[in-house]
């Protein structure tokens, strides 16, 4: 087997990965010592254990160990050194070929048995007050939200004729908290002497004011969670209002985006503001324009903003899309060039909530764009005094890669320039990959392409990503969304803009 070490030494290209197999390869357990094909069984000498219901792996061929046999008897367990016989794996299976095993049935086992106890509960108090003659009273209080709940339970307390319930009975009934999402931190038990209460009816209490605390607690979430909705109205004179934002994910040489009508402003990758200088400065003398500084920004890159930036910015551009924390740092050292400029926060800032938006507003961000994975109900949410953006158009990057997977498959000679690539998943779907030239990054995109609806979202502005599209497309795109409708189809996606988080 070749081996390949990632990102370990430092050095990237076609050996960086192992593009042989792609899921896991396992670990080494043995090798083929001989095998019979007639019977479909492998006998294997090991170097280390295996075990019933491991899986393993011998080339393309693999199975589930459910016949583990050790001469002519069966055994659950084999240690390393012994010669063992695995029945039931067929394929082209020879002498010398090693095993791998893919799965541990012990292992997981041992997963499962952590992953149990890993439900964590919300601790809550309790203080139960039983007194001669009158109803069981319970008070609970969820020490997360300090939220308390009171419970009368209708059976009257009697006195015991002999002896009564003890309390250290009494807190054992109150702490089953079971399957709710509760556990007992502390319980007080204030009563008379020598009573007598019915278990059922301390189960019943206890089971009763669970349940009402789990849902005054659901509701009072419910009743924080503040949403202010501006609605559009849906008479086209009104949608035509809405801000438009471009991203021009690819600039091709065959368009003529100054003929581009109903767009607000072009938000433009660093990469291109070297490479298609032209273009850009015609860009930037139509358009309320932006350089849009990438997420991934490390080693040839940031020489080479830190030797560009300055220059950029004397350029005709409109403001900064800043897409990592490290971008507001390097803006630092511009202080003066960026005092008429703008700050735009990119999605990969990652804005959830409201706590994030208000950092914004105190870093002198001027709009925030929203992350894709955000539903509706979050969207809507989000407030402040800065503006909002939402995507509602586009291929969204899945993945940006430093490793380079079509100079694996070709020889490095910018093929990346000459052809269009993409990887092709089991299910057949296609996502498109281009390179930034730079870094010779590879950046992967979504094989269906995000059309949202902005109506009821509450933003100032809307985001339309452009990659493939011819500029008839892209003319088409922003009408279709500035006045408030969506493209349909089966190469598109809502996203999660109706999924909860």
């Amino acid at each position: 087997m070749d081996l390949v070490h990632g990102y370990l030494k430092g050095k990237l290209g076609r050996d960086m990965m192992y593009t042989k197999k792609p899921n896991h390869i396992g670990i080494l357990v043995g090798q083929v010592i001989g095998y019979n094909q007639n019977k479909s069984h492998a006998k294997i000498k090991l170097s280390k254990e295996l075990n019933l219901g491991d899986s393993i792996a011998i080339k393309d061929s693999s199975c589930k160990i459910s016949e583990l046999m050790k001469a002519n008897s069966n055994i659950k367990n084999a240690t390393s050194g012994q010669v063992v016989t695995v029945g039931r794996i067929k394929g082209k299976i020879l002498k010398g070929d090693k095993v791998y095993r893919t799965v541990s049935d012990k292992l997981n086992k041992d997963i499962i048995q952590v992953a149990s106890k890993e439900n964590i509960k919300r601790a809550i108090t309790a203080k139960i007050y039983l007194k001669e003659n009158e109803k069981i009273k319970l008070e609970i209080k969820d020490l997360w939200s300090n939220i308390k709940l009171i419970k009368i339970e209708g059976t009257i307390v009697k006195k015991a004729d002999n002896s009564g319930i003890s309390k250290e009975r009494i807190k054992e009934q109150l702490s089953k908290t079971g399957n709710t999402p509760f556990k007992m931190d502390e319980i007080q038990v204030i009563a008379d002497d020598n009573i007598i209460i019915p278990i059922s009816r301390l189960n019943s209490i206890r089971r009763n004011a669970l349940e009402d605390l789990e849902k005054k607690i659901i509701e009072n979430l419910k009743r924080n969670k503040s949403v202010e909705i501006k609605r559009n109205n849906e008479n086209k004179s009104n949608a035509l209002k809405i801000s438009v934002s471009v991203l021009l994910n690819n600039i091709k040489e065959d368009i003529d985006y100054t003929k581009l009508t109903g767009i607000n402003s072009m938000y433009i990758p660093f990469r291109f503001f070297l490479s298609n200088k032209e273009k850009v400065e015609g860009i930037c003398k139509h358009f309320d324009t932006y350089l849009l500084l990438p997420a991934v920004t490390k080693g040839n890159y940031e020489r080479l903003i830190e030797s560009n930036l300055e220059d950029i910015l004397k350029r005709n551009i409109k403001g900064i899309v800043v897409s990592n924390l490290s971008h507001f740092e390097i803006l630092k050292k511009y202080e003066n060039q960026m005092k008429n400029l703008k700050i735009i926060a990119n999605y990969t800032l990652n804005i959830i909530n409201n706590n994030t938006v208000k950092e914004l507003e105190n870093m002198q961000v001027s709009k925030y764009i929203v992350l894709p994975e955000l539903d509706k109900e979050s969207i809507q949410s989000l407030k402040g005094s800065i503006e909002k953006e939402v995507i509602v158009y586009g291929r969204t990057l899945l993945m940006t890669s430093e490793y380079c997977t079509i100079g694996t498959f070709k020889n490095c000679s910018a093929t990346c320039e000459k052809g269009a690539y993409k990887l092709k998943d089991r299910m057949g779907f296609e996502f498109p990959i281009y390179t930034d030239r730079i870094n010779c990054n590879n950046l992967i995109y979504n094989s269906k392409i995000t059309s949202t609806s902005w109506k009821d979202l509450n933003v100032d502005s809307i985001r339309i990503d452009i990659l493939e599209e011819t500029e008839d497309e892209i003319q088409n795109i922003v009408n279709t969304y500035k006045e408030g409708d969506r493209l349909e189809g089966e190469i598109y996606t809502n996203g999660n803009l109706n999924r909860e988080i």
